[in-house]
């Protein structure tokens, strides 16, 4: 009876672990939706109604969900730093703390934020956005072709190792 539950908890851990393994992937895609939704949405407001940065932060966080909205809220706390430190360098820790589930491309794109808003006029940060959101889309495309290629695969190699290893003990 112990053999038999001892091999069930590999089974299932096994298994557990290529879940786990795919759900990174989801959330590789959520967050890069969110981000991507993001720069679009502070995009049409630089455009259209000249958000000062607070207000944009807080609009941002609001609308985000999380992981990203701790980006933003991170980075809205971090204002008040901003006569030491320059934007760019609290964007970057904000996103740092966020603990975003991205690849290191997408990364980058995400600190290439900091560099671009409150720093160029109006026309210069939609031209800038409007650049990033292109890379967003990109990297999501990419995640969601990874997503639909490796979920499954995860899946049935953490099922198969857990299998494995319950064969080789029993």
């Amino acid at each position: 009876m112990l053999k038999w539950l001892g091999a069930a908890f590999l089974l299932g851990g096994g298994l557990f672990l290529g879940l786990g393994a795919a759900e990174q992937l989801h959330a590789r895609v959520r967050c890069l939706r969110t981000l991507l939704g993001a720069v679009e949405w502070a995009e049409r407001e630089l455009s259209f109604r000249l958000t000062p940065l607070p207000a944009l932060l807080e609009g941002l966080e609001s609308r985000s969900l999380p992981p990203v909205s701790a980006l933003f809220s991170g980075c809205g706390q971090r204002l008040d730093e901003l006569g030491e430190k320059p934007f760019g360098t609290l964007w970057r820790e904000a996103a740092d703390a966020a603990g975003l589930p991205l690849d290191e491309a997408a990364e980058q794109t995400v600190y290439s934020l900091g560099d671009i808003l409150g720093r160029f006029d109006a026309e210069g940060q939609r031209g800038a956005l409007e650049e990033r959101a292109a890379e967003l889309r990109e990297h999501l495309r990419r995640a969601e072709e990874d997503r639909d290629r490796l979920c499954r695969v995860y899946t049935a190699l953490g099922a198969g190792t857990g299998a494995l290893l319950t064969i080789l003990l029993i």
